[in-house]
């Protein structure tokens, strides 16, 4: 146990105590080692304080900071923060189909889409209901090369039916299901297919 008093000492490290004061408690709230120390804050190069403001300076600071970034950034300025158009697809409801005569092969395949569920998987520019998200957008499939992730051809109408015919055997494992089509139904269905360009 400590029984000697404090040295007193102008140039001191130690702040000086007074000798008749018993207690040892700080009246600081930031000194906390307990019985035995002294307050030494007023001799502290840095105020206790200042490790407070500081660090509220800094969360400050980055706010700041990070709301300048971000209204830099041009996806924000221009509108493009959610995506591109090319990203994102056409939006469902302006998915106007193409202008089709009644009574053609296209026109009869239109009206069998409507009633089969490839609506459930894809969208389906002209096909009311067709608003799926599980298989590609067929907005624009006569103008591709390929179809099915790439793996299989497209170059025209019959391409097209025998894939809707049989998926599994152009390429096998697809989730593409076979819908039990009849051979008339996908030609009339291909046929509606060559008029998304």
């Amino acid at each position: 146990m400590h029984s000697e008093s404090e040295p007193a000492s102008d140039a001191g490290a130690l702040a000086p105590r007074a000798p008749s004061s018993p207690a040892l408690a700080e009246p600081s709230p930031f000194l906390t080692g307990g019985a035995g120390l002294y307050d030494h804050s007023a001799q502290d190069p840095v105020s206790p304080a200042a490790g407070m403001w500081a660090g509220v300076t800094a969360v400050v600071i980055s706010i700041v900071l990070g709301g300048v970034l971000i209204a830099m950034n041009p996806a924000f300025t221009n509108g493009k923060a959610a995506g591109t158009p090319n990203q994102l697809g056409p939006p469902v409801e302006a998915a106007a189909g193409p202008a089709l005569a009644p009574g053609t092969p296209a026109f009869e395949g239109a009206q069998v889409l409507a009633t089969k569920t490839c609506g459930g998987c894809h969208v389906i520019p002209g096909i009311a209901g067709a608003t799926g998200a599980v298989g590609p957008n067929l907005g624009g499939v006569a103008s591709r090369a390929k179809i099915a992730g790439g793996a299989v051809d497209n170059h025209g109408a019959d391409d097209l039916k025998a894939w809707i015919l049989n998926p599994q055997a152009k390429k096998p494992g697809t989730a593409m299901p076979n819908l039990g089509l009849t051979d008339d139904e996908a030609t009339k269905i291909a046929a509606f297919l060559e008029t998304l360009k």
